[in-house]
């Protein structure tokens, strides 16, 4: 029993060691430590850079630019179905023309025939 105690502080001991011992940082990680806080850093203020940018074009609402591209889409829409009318009114306009034209060379077709 006696030795079951002392294997029982012998490990204790050990592992209170060895967690003390991982405290103490090395060059590599004080580097990766210094290049973390330099990321975070970068971030944050890119971060605030694209915040000002919002607040300067008066886009500070969320769903801005979203209604802006929603915008874009219906006026898109809406300019494509002016188009189709506008080409089909130039089919028919066309077409029109075309039947006008066949119809006075025939007459012409007549007319010299006689």
């Amino acid at each position: 029993m006696n030795k079951s105690l002392l294997n029982v502080l012998l490990f204790t001991s050990v592992a209170t060691f060895g967690l003390a011992a991982c405290d103490n940082q090395g060059p590599a990680e004080q580097a990766g430590e210094k290049v973390d806080n330099a990321v975070e850093q970068v971030q944050e203020q890119a971060e605030q850079t694209a915040d000002d940018a919002q607040e300067a074009l008066g886009m500070e609402e969320q769903g801005t630019l979203e209604e802006l591209g929603e915008s874009a889409d219906e006026t898109l829409d809406n300019a494509a179905a002016a188009a189709e009318e506008q080409a089909d009114a130039a089919a028919d306009a066309m077409a029109e023309a075309a039947d006008e034209a066949e119809r006075k060379v025939n007459e012409l077709m007549e007319d010299s025939e006689q």
